[in-house]
């Protein structure tokens, strides 16, 4: 069985939600979205169409999806 770990509940944009004490707001550190990926661009047009996707599941449903593998991933050299 798994050891429980610290949680903590909190309000993020209107919504108490629960999170792992020791991975509240580092989101963007774990994320491939956030490390450079030239096809993240996000509030654009542009923006990856799975970032795009992964948001609109996590504005529906009050939960942060931060991307740990993608297949689209490229560094911006910009």
């Amino acid at each position: 069985m798994n050891k429980r770990v610290s949680v903590e509940s909190y309000g993020h944009h209107g919504v108490d939600v629960v999170v792992m004490s020791k991975n509240k707001g580092k989101h963007r550190k774990n994320c491939l979205c956030f490390n450079g990926c030239m096809h993240f661009k996000p509030d654009t047009k542009n923006n990856c169409p799975i970032a795009k996707a992964l948001f609109k599941n996590c504005v529906k449903y009050h939960v942060t999806t931060p991307v740990w593998e993608c297949p689209n991933y490229a560094v911006d050299t910009e």
